[in-house]
């Protein structure tokens, strides 16, 4: 019978080594779209996407540039709010504006009242292993946030600007033919689980945390998974309307996973048909600490950071004008070297998760954006 530990929960693999004596070679860099023209636009940005594909590892260690990201993925003490500091909003970068027509985008941002409801499939893998699906039904509603949600990382006085999502899961299953009762038992426990977050008024999402239900402790990687999503698909976007080819850069400051995180954006327009929208999305995030206090480690785990790699892709599609995506894929990994030299340890989550919300939410929202231009 294949376990839980070692099918749905722990997606962390956890490599105590006792010393390390082979040098691992470094991974090609998969370049980002348009990243030439995106050097120009934000340097820093480039150079982050360029580099998503894996950290750089040597004898000596990550190697660090003062100028940019880190190779290695965590920045020096301090360094980190030179890029993004903490509670300021997202920086916005518009790269290229595509071709005619154009739309304006956005701000994606949720009005008091907004409902939604669709589905989540998230599957989890160790390297090298399959994972099993879990397939979520989930409710978002939007309200007015009150004094305080916006949190501590939110702009000053960002309260009377932001408005609190709550998603809601209604019920979570294994979907796959023959999985053991206790790990569907287990799974099915996180109905109930609840993540609350606030959405800006620039679009850019903070705040994020999540309530489990009595008993479902064992599956709360599922749940950090949904809400690091959540994460992904909340975006700022430029005021200038954009065509297909178009693309924007962000650079914020983050909290994902309990982690302090410098987080770079590309976003492109990649297909734009009457009032529908797809987002290619592109991720790089860096660490601003050289602690790991993840949640779950076990006590005695070193919390020493040595080498961070965090990165995603996916496609989301959007309706012009509505907060959320109708449909997309998301696939994520996030990777860490910790301890003493030679004492080190290796963890790994990686997941891929796809939605599916059919245009049916309700409530206040914004109008289909207006095309500009005429079709080339």
């Amino acid at each position: 019978m294949r376990s839980l530990a070692c099918s749905v929960t722990t997606v962390v693999v956890l490599s105590l080594l006792g010393c390390e004596k082979e040098e691992q070679k470094e991974k090609s860099a998969e370049p980002a779209q348009s990243v030439d023209k995106a050097a120009a636009v934000e340097p820093a940005l480039a150079k982050a996407m360029a580099q998503a594909s894996a950290m750089a590892r040597t004898k000596r260690g990550p190697q660090r540039d003062a100028n940019g990201p880190p190779e290695g993925g965590v920045f020096e003490p301090g360094a980190a709010d030179r890029e993004a500091r903490r509670g300021a909003p997202p920086k916005v970068t518009l790269g290229d504006r595509g071709a005619e027509p154009r739309v304006a985008l956005g701000p994606i941002r949720p009005k008091p009242g907004w409902k939604t409801a669709g589905s989540a499939q998230i599957v989890m893998q160790q390297a090298g292993q399959g994972g099993l699906p879990v397939q979520i039904a989930l409710t978002l509603e939007a309200q007015k946030a009150k004094l305080g949600d916006a949190g501590a990382d939110a702009p000053s006085g960002a309260d009377s600007d932001v408005v609190t999502v709550t998603a809601r899961v209604k019920s979570a299953e294994v979907s796959a033919a023959g999985a053991p009762e206790e790990i569907t038992t287990r799974v099915r426990a996180l109905k109930g689980a609840r993540v609350d977050y606030q959405v800006m008024k620039d679009g850019s999402g903070t705040g994020y945390h999540f309530d489990l239900p009595s008993g479902a402790g064992e599956v709360v990687d599922i749940l950090r998974i949904l809400s690091d999503t959540l994460a992904l698909v909340t975006l700022p976007v430029p005021a200038e309307p954009l065509g297909r080819g178009g693309f924007w850069m962000t650079t914020s400051r983050e909290g994902v996973f309990g982690l302090d995180l410098v987080t770079y954006r590309m976003i492109k327009v990649e297909k734009l048909e009457g009032d529908s929208v797809t987002l290619s999305v592109g991720t790089k995030r860096y660490s601003a600490s050289n602690r790991f206090d993840f949640a779950g480690l076990p006590a005695d785990a070193p919390r020493d950071l040595l080498e961070f790699d965090a990165k995603s892709d996916g496609r989301l599609d959007f309706k012009l004008g509505t907060p959320f995506p109708t449909g997309g894929e998301i696939g994520s990994l996030l990777g860490a070297k910790l301890g003493t030299p030679p004492q080190v340890g290796v963890i790994q989550i990686q997941s891929r998760v796809a939605l599916s919300f059919p245009d049916k939410s309700s409530g206040p929202g914004s109008k289909p954006a207006a095309t500009t231009g005429t079709p080339p």
